[in-house]
């Protein structure tokens, strides 16, 4: 066992539902120095009990006495590993050794890390919250100057993990525009990982977001512990082994070039990471999350319910704006139910396409010679609300605003523009920049009774800010300054955050918006596969996933109504498609599943959500409401690889003390239905099955649909 430690110390903080509690455990002792010994699923409470605390361990070429290591490891102490922080002061020196550690309880639920290395002039302040109720833990990091010359931070986690030493897999989200929060799985050897994110954005590639489990990470059970980093631009995750076998993880903002300096005198505050522990596999990790998201993250007005209906212009119209169309698309989508009607690109000054006029953010006179205030009071006298697309960090080189104001532009003198999607960055580093697009859009919300703006990014950010340099931190502080700014002086607005869809999918958004467009694919089968990326980070009622037209128009395959529909559930629901080219039938089914929708948001945007199935032909979803009374599944048949195979899954969350009333979530009366692609359909229908919750729970269903590209809604009702 060896000799005990030298005057060991340790702090522990405790949070999550009772019988599923994860704690923090920091410890110290004279040998080892202070670190995070635990962040892991916990059953002892927050009483002081003994830890073991491991000797240093000396072997081969390593040191033979080196100084206790500091959390937050920084250039040339110990351990020798990655660093969480790397510096340059301009006087000279680059090390961080930090002699005076102190550890402050400021109560029950946080602790504060403050180390200070007076050689080099530095304070470092960790920060842990752990969440009482939802036993997620929130990590920041902030450094300050007391120095007398200036420094340049090259990187400084947010957060610097071991993991347990059960995480030997790695759950990893790759894809592209139109494929964001694609899964990879694979063992977590001793390479470890490194990635960087450059583009300005969270990104569709690469979120920051690392999921470790307990082998592979299943839906249902196993251990499992996540990380995002709530923050829009650049990134880095990592994952190192260290000698001692211990992996340890950091995730943090990622500085590009000198963008990042401390004057003296000065401080910087990391982004936040969020962390959290599951027994209950990954459905456990996203109610953790999606808690958390409502409770701590979302601004007060984005709890706001029911989810609204909204028909979004783009796929109906895109830049073919008439007034007599759209006041009959109004017309059409009230009469279905719709009650947010979306106006999207094309309704300002000289847009025609997608090469002119972003920065002129005003109606064009020949589309809406009296302006917006026509076509608003028409979708307001209709009963429904208004809502407007606006790109105000972009700008066309072919718009008033760039003739007249050039330099705001991000660029380099004497090199070639850099454009994307025919467009240019507007730099945000700039305040008279962020002033004028505040005055305009406050403007044009003040103007009309515009109640939601679609607020969207198409391009990453290439070339110099206006300073020199990158500038890409000063653009995100730009952006989450403006947008602030706006939701202080226009509280009742809500905001949508889009970014070529899933671009920044992030909590750094959500504390500042409503609602994600998580990807602009509208093809249901590549968007239930998304859905099932993001709602493991992000709450489903955040998400938006609208009913495409019967033609994808990103991927050209062909899906019925139903099918589109059903995956439109799994998150906010909308629409997307011409109302006008649809028969009085297509009418009729589309208006059915609208109302549907209504009557099971209050239960999808409210209940437990569980996913126990997602292979390589099905998605199941399962809403369970909090009192169990109900529930709702949502079957989806995705593709035909395995032919005739059936889909199995159980229902965990229901009382086992129950029985269950199981029908059809048919849209419309059984006399207009189409043959439900279901094979033993006739089980659920009206006077329904009914079958027991620990049966549900235990054996759990088992349902064919032997057509790629269908769905079955199964609702779920307590008897007696």
């Amino acid at each position: 066992m060896g000799t005990p430690s030298v005057n060991p110390r340790h702090w522990t903080l405790v949070g999550g539902p009772a019988g599923d509690e994860v704690a923090l455990l920091l410890s110290e002792d004279d040998e080892t120095g202070l670190r995070v010994a635990w962040f892991g699923e916990w059953s002892g409470g927050a009483q002081a009990a003994p830890i073991h605390h491991p000797r240093r361990q000396r072997w081969g070429a390593r040191l033979d006495a080196a100084s206790p290591s500091a959390m937050w490891s920084g250039e040339g102490g110990a351990p020798i590993s990655a660093p969480a922080l790397q510096y340059q002061r301009e006087g000279g020196g680059w090390t961080f050794v930090p002699r005076r550690i102190e550890v402050r309880v400021p109560d029950a639920q946080r602790l504060e890390v403050v180390q200070t290395d007076d050689a080099a002039a530095l304070v470092l302040v960790i920060s842990f919250h752990l969440d009482a109720a939802t036993g997620v833990l929130e990590v920041a990091s902030r450094l300050s100057n007391p120095g007398t010359d200036g420094v340049t931070v090259g990187w400084c986690a947010a957060v610097e993990l071991p993991l347990p030493y059960w995480a030997d897999h790695l759950l990893d989200h790759a894809g592209d525009w139109c494929a964001e929060f694609q899964r990879e799985t694979r063992p977590l050897g001793a390479a470890g990982l490194l990635r960087e994110v450059r583009e300005g954005r969270s990104g569709h590639a690469h979120p920051a977001v690392l999921v470790f489990g307990d082998g592979v990470p299943g839906a249902l059970g196993g251990r499992v512990l996540g990380m995002q980093l709530a923050w829009s631009g650049n990134h880095r995750e990592r994952v190192d082994r260290r000698p001692d076998g211990t992996d340890v993880a950091q995730l943090g903002m990622l500085p590009l070039g000198n963008e990042l300096k401390l004057a003296a005198g000065a401080s910087w505050q990391s982004p936040p990471a969020f962390c959290a522990v599951s027994r209950q596999g990954l459905d456990g990790l996203a109610a953790r999350f999606s808690a958390a998201c409502r409770s701590r993250v979302l601004p007060p007005s984005g709890q706001r319910w029911p989810r609204p209906v909204h028909l979004n212009t783009w796929e109906a119209l895109y830049f073919d704006h008439d007034m007599d169309r759209l006041e009959a698309l109004a017309r059409e989508a009230a009469a279905l139910g719709v009650e947010r009607f979306v106006l999207d690109d094309g309704w300002f000054l000289g847009r025609r396409d997608d090469g002119r006029a972003l920065g002129d953010w005003s109606a064009d006179p020949k589309r809406y010679p009296d302006g917006l205030g026509p076509l608003i009071d028409t979708v307001r006298g209709l009963g429904m609300r208004f809502g407007l697309w606006v790109e105000p960090e972009m700008i066309s080189e072919d718009s008033e605003l760039y003739r007249a104001q050039p330099h705001w532009v991000r660029g380099e003198p004497g090199r070639p523009a850099l454009f994307g999607r025919k467009q240019r960055v507007l730099d945000l580093g700039q305040a008279q920049v962020c002033d004028h697009l505040f005055a305009v859009l406050s403007d044009l919300l003040e103007a009309h009774p515009i109640d939601y703006l679609k607020w969207d990014h198409n391009r990453v950010l290439t070339e110099s800010a206006g300073a020199g340099g990158p500038g890409h931190l000063a653009q995100v502080a730009g952006l989450y300054d403006l947008l602030d700014r706006l939701r202080s002086a226009h509280p009742q607005v809500e905001i949508e955050s889009c970014a070529s869809g899933g671009g920044r999918v992030d909590w750094g958004m959500l504390a500042r918006c409503h609602r994600l467009w998580s990807s602009d694919s509208n093809d249901p089968v590549v968007r239930a596969r998304i859905m099932a990326g993001a709602s493991l980070f992000a709450p489903p009622e955040v998400l938006g996933v609208h009913v495409g037209p019967a033609r994808a128009h990103t991927t050209g395959r062909v899906t019925d109504v139903d099918f589109r529909a059903a995956v439109a559930l799994l998150g906010h629901f909308g629409l997307e498609l011409d109302l006008l080219e649809l028969d009085v039938a297509e009418r009729q089914r589309l208006g059915a599943h609208v109302q549907r929708y209504k009557r099971l948001r209050d239960l999808l945007h409210s209940g437990r959500h569980a996913t126990p199935v997602f292979d390589e032909d099905h998605l199941v979803r399962i809403v369970t409401a909090p009192d169990r009374s109900r529930a709702v599944a949502i079957v989806l048949r995705l593709d035909d690889r395995r032919p005739g195979l059936p889909v199995r899954f159980t229902l965990t969350d229901l009382d086992p003390a129950l029985a269950y009333r199981l029908t059809l979530s048919e849209p419309l009366p059984e006399a207009d239905r189409r043959p439900a692609m279901l094979v033993g359909a006739g089980d659920f229908e009206p006077p329904g099955m009914v079958v027991g919750g620990a049966w549900l729970a235990s054996a759990g269903l088992t349902l064919q649909l032997p057509a790629p590209q269908s769905a079955v809604v199964l609702e779920l009702q307590a008897c007696g």
